[in-house]
């Protein structure tokens, strides 16, 4: 017998040598979290969508968490049928439902919420500068602390988005591709030119373009201490009782709607913010907000046309079937 957690061990290494190092963490924490406990004593060829569907309705946690456990499923089962011992993939096809629906354009600040945010930070020094890179570039935090003096294109207005920096195995920060595994360049808007512009005084082409105090990675640990993030992330912008405090991940949410605000098309904000798909991005084009903009001016003239506004929240005994056509 061939269980899941017998292929995990053989085909581990393989596994994870196609994963970037912060999705290789991911993996190992899904594995020991949910699908070790709920399919590791399993033999392979049991397998069937019914009873993973089952596991990924009942798992714990947030809905990005139990999505890593199904995809680290999915990717033993991948391996087990090239290997034989399985006729096809059971993770195929699974409904991944949201309990609460996913609104990451909700998490984006608002203008007066950017000043709160800009306000809050160091009057200067790199943890500010840090900070502005992800807000005006919408790059990821690992994105921004990988990119070089090099990647700056101040003629064109845009710098190149090459790499990422994450924690591997054990803790160790690693370099290694961005999360699409492509090079893409990002807008160089005009706020952002000083901040550059300062960052680059001093070093040299090949150097880090935002690294720490003292020359190393900025990662959300040491940039959340430095900050004080947690004392000063309810003061920029509060969310309903069980949502998630203010995270460094909703600046790229801010840049995703402000992109849209600009006039960006979903296919150029796709491209800059590097997602898998136009689904993806199209989830920021806040549609259904423009259309209640319109619906209101629309409706709003159509009662009044009509005679049917009122200041007052009383019965009115003026209108008639008259004055309503009928």
């Amino acid at each position: 017998m061939v269980t899941v957690a017998d292929v995990w061990a053989r085909y581990q290494e393989l596994i994870l040598s196609r994963l970037a190092p912060s999705t290789t963490r991911s993996y190992f924490a899904a594995w020991r979290v949910r699908v070790g406990p709920s399919f590791g004593a399993w033999e392979v060829g049991d397998l069937r969508p019914l009873d993973v569907e089952l596991a990924f309705a009942s798992w714990s946690g947030a809905h990005s968490t139990r999505v890593d456990a199904l995809a680290t499923l999915s990717a033993i089962c991948r391996t087990a049928v090239k290997a034989g011992l399985l006729v096809a993939n059971p993770c195929t096809g699974i409904e991944r439902v949201r309990l609460v629906p996913y609104d990451p354009a909700g998490r984006a600040l608002s203008m007066v919420e950017i000043e709160r945010l800009v306000a809050a930070l160091p009057s200067s020094g790199p943890y500010r500068r840090f900070v502005l890179a992800m807000l005006y570039t919408g790059c990821r935090l690992g994105e921004v602390a990988g990119l070089r003096v090099s990647d700056v294109d101040a003629e064109l207005g845009v710098l190149q988005v090459r790499r990422t920096v994450s924690p591997g195995r054990g803790g160790r920060m690693t370099v290694g591709p961005t999360k699409g595994r492509k090079v893409r360049a990002v807008p160089l808007v005009e706020p952002l030119r000083p901040v550059v512009s300062e960052a680059m005084v001093g070093v040299g082409e090949h150097d880090y373009l935002f690294p720490g105090p003292r020359g190393g990675h900025v990662v959300s640990r040491n940039l959340s201490r430095a900050l004080g993030w947690d004392s000063i992330r309810d003061g920029i912008k509060t969310f309903a009782p069980g949502e998630e405090p203010l995270h460094f991940h909703d600046l790229r949410h801010t840049a995703a709607v402000l992109f849209f605000r600009a006039g960006l098309s979903a296919p150029d904000v796709q491209a800059i913010l590097g997602h898998s798909s136009l689904a993806v991005t199209q989830v920021y084009a806040d549609t259904r907000h423009d259309a209640a903009i319109r619906g209101t001016a629309a409706a709003s003239a159509f009662w009044a046309a009509n005679r049917l506004c009122q200041s007052g929240g009383g019965e009115s005994s003026s209108i008639t079937g008259a004055d309503l056509g009928i």
